[in-house]
């Protein structure tokens, strides 16, 4: 197997079940990506106290720090388990560490790229989905998002490796003010806004952390469990 499929010999796959408290070895799984941090004024502002923006997953306990959105994506992940036939999973959960990982800890181990690592992830996964929110630290997840398509060869129909009906962009949006199921918007970006018109991904919003597990629930039921190998 090669740096995708395996690591230290072990498939990739069995890893990630293996680093999960939850889900069952034989659930497909879903690969879930977003921002684990959120923009905080004070990363570019050395004077001044600054509170941090609202976001729909800032959490909401007073023991964990506020910008550290990347728990709250991690209890998305699990109800989407507990909630489907599948194993949902962020890139942090899984015991693979990264380059800078091993040298900034010492560790005896080769560890992957963050990139390798990502598009590893999304090769043993059934179903992968980008979550943007409009104050969400996205740099890492929109790099996700251009890596993993290309690798999966999505611009091109005939050699693609795997159905983009698997894939799914969900951004940040506010109802908009007429009567129809419609949204406005929260985060921003040409080239995320444009990824269904380069890979044929498919693009929905949600409105708070609920409406997000709703609409991944709809998602992996609707396309990941029926087309997953």
């Amino acid at each position: 197997m090669g740096t995708l499929d395996a690591y230290r010999g072990e498939p990739i796959r069995d890893r990630i079940h293996e680093s999960l408290p939850y889900g069952d070895p034989s659930d497909p799984l879903v690969f879930l990506m977003g921002p684990y941090r959120l923009l905080d004024p004070d990363y570019l502002y050395d004077e001044g106290d600054y509170s941090l923006p609202p976001d729909p997953l800032a959490p909401e306990s007073a023991g964990v720090e506020p910008d550290r959105i990347e728990a709250t994506l991690r209890t998305v992940a699990e109800r989407i388990s507990g909630e489907t036939d599948t194993t949902a999973f962020i890139a942090s959960d899984v015991d693979i560490p990264t380059r800078t990982e091993v040298q900034r800890d010492d560790l005896s181990e080769p560890g992957l790229s963050v990139i390798d690592q990502s598009v590893a992830f999304a090769k043993a996964s059934a179903g992968n989905a980008f979550v943007f929110t409009k104050a969400g630290l996205t740099t890492g997840v929109g790099a996700e998002t251009g890596a993993i398509p290309e690798y999966f060869r999505l611009r091109d129909e005939a050699a693609q490796r795997r159905d983009p009906r698997t894939f799914k962009i969900l951004s940040e949006a506010e109802p908009s003010d007429d009567d129809r199921r419609t949204y406005e918007p929260k985060f921003s970006s040409a080239s995320i806004n444009e990824m269904d018109d380069a890979y044929d991904i498919r693009f929905g919003y949600f409105t708070s952390r609920d409406h997000l597990v709703e609409n991944l629930v709809a998602f992996v039921e609707s396309y990941v469990e029926p087309l997953a190998d």
